[in-house]
């Protein structure tokens, strides 16, 4: 049973963006590499940006930074 594991800084993908996302990758895991649809698992999880750093500096304050 393949068990993918995706996560992205907020602001995320919207619901939509998620269920084709989701699709999208049972379909390649399915087709590709010939698993069944059914036991594919996509788990996607959205961080804040403060809990995420390059570099020593958060991606909240890279965002910040860039926007100035």
């Amino acid at each position: 049973m393949p068990i993918v594991h995706i996560t992205t800084a907020k602001p995320a993908l919207s619901k939509e963006e998620k269920a084709n996302l989701i699709a999208d990758i049972t379909e390649l895991l399915s087709t590709k590499y010939n698993k069944n649809k059914e036991r594919i698992v996509v788990m996607i999880k959205d961080i804040d940006p403060f809990d995420i750093g390059f570099g020593g500096i958060s991606v909240e304050e890279i965002k910040n930074r860039a926007s100035k």
